[in-house]
């Protein structure tokens, strides 16, 4: 199966809360000073669009904001603001080369996290044989709950960074106090899918590790860029990576939180789940366990899974799963903490064990456009904030 052959495959439309947007107001005002706009983008990412948007309209990037990011390899709708002060100028439509924004109205707020309460997704499934596309169907059904279908709350595999190159989790190496390591899988690990400027900076990264100075003169400016000139000063690998965004220390560290979370989430579904009522999906990052909706026992519908911290509290009904799991990674609790830096750090944070594929429709298969032997389907379905669509794909055998 094939998605995201273009994307528009893989329609990604931001839910607002029902109150969201009951406050715009048609015109500027000393109270509402923040310009909303509806952004819609296709191959891009919600920093990347927001801060060609902020540029365009002469505003400073601090005083962007959004509700949440959206995937870059999707066409994506979403609200972002856009705090207007000083030299910065107000446009109804703005537009570049793969984003378009629209003034909706002026808030005394700006956009984020409160005012969305999840994304509708319209994904077109491709390259199916016949076998593939009533597959489909088959896993669907123990799964459907109502009018929804009911995974695990897995987080999927855009979640883990540069583990996706193969070389591990950069934060497995902070924990050792392996600076070095890190640095060269976050900067220094060339990828299938990198473009642009981080293409650039990875290959320059691999091919004169330790000869900082060429590694300068062969990168674009990039954010990233402060590390290796900090290298070429002589700075510690450890100081090095300090000057790395705020966002790319804390992403390495939640991908491996992520990859903690997706194991002792398997393990419960392993150990309290009946193997007969389990669907099983491959993933690069550890197979996938979904149990029946039917079979879910009591006390898991409800649960709640930590991305584990040192100041985590274990739960009696999950400590055996936490403990196999970091038994198998061969750390404690405590160790969760990066020697010698204060951020980032390891942060307690609650994710529902379960989440449901609210609204779910399944189109009957078609011909596939791009391949005529071959068919395809549509999926529709809407999920709350943090649950990943390409999950529900893998519940569905895709």
């Amino acid at each position: 199966m094939t998605i995201r052959r273009s994307p528009d495959d893989f329609l990604v439309e931001e839910e607002h809360v029902d109150d969201a947007l009951a406050g715009l107001r048609a015109e500027p005002s000393a109270s509402h000073r923040h310009a909303v706009y509806e952004l819609r983008k296709r191959s891009i990412t919600t920093p990347q669009a927001v801060a060609y948007l902020a540029a365009a309209l002469r505003a400073r990037p601090n005083d962007a904001s959004f509700a949440g990011l959206k995937d870059r390899h999707a066409s994506t709708v979403q609200l972002v603001s856009i705090g207007m002060r000083g030299g910065a100028c107000v446009a109804g439509n703005v537009e570049s080369r793969g984003w378009h924004a629209t003034l909706v109205g002026w808030s005394d707020r700006p956009v984020d996290s409160t005012w969305s309460r999840g994304n509708r997704f319209t994904i077109v499934v491709r390259d199916l044989d016949r076998v593939a596309a009533m597959e489909m169907d088959r896993r669907r059904e123990p799964l459907m709950r109502g009018a929804g279908v009911v995974v695990v709350n897995y987080f999927g595999a855009q979640r883990f960074g540069s583990a996706r190159h193969g070389g591990g989790f950069a934060a497995k190496a902070l924990l050792r106090g392996d600076f070095e390591t890190a640095l060269k899988l976050l900067i220094g690990t060339p990828a299938r899918k990198d473009s642009g400027p981080t293409r650039a900076l990875n290959r320059a990264c691999a091919e004169h590790w330790g000869d900082w100075r060429t590694v300068l003169a062969n990168i674009p400016r990039v954010p990233e860029g402060r590390a290796v000139a900090a290298l070429a000063a002589g700075a510690s690998f450890r100081d090095a990576f300090s000057t790395l965004p705020p966002f790319t220390q804390l992403m390495c560290v939640e991908a491996y939180q992520s990859h903690l979370w997706n194991t002792i989430a398997r393990r419960l579904v392993r150990d309290r789940v009946p193997a007969e009522a389990i669907l099983r999906a491959d993933d690069e990052f550890g197979e996938m366990l979904f149990p029946h909706a039917s079979a879910i026992p009591d006390d898991l519908r409800n649960l709640t899974l930590p991305l584990l911290a040192p100041s985590s509290t274990i739960e009696p009904s999950i400590a055996a799963a936490v403990e196999a799991t970091l038994a198998d990674e061969g750390i404690a609790l405590a160790d969760l903490r990066i020697p010698g830096l204060r951020r980032p750090f390891f942060g307690d944070a609650p994710r529902p064990f379960l989440v449901e594929a609210e609204r779910f429709d399944l189109s009957v298969p078609g011909t596939d456009e791009y391949a005529p032997k071959r068919l395809r389907r549509t999926a529709r379905f809407a999920l709350p904030r943090g649950a990943y669509a390409t999950v529900v794909l893998r519940a569905l055998g895709q």
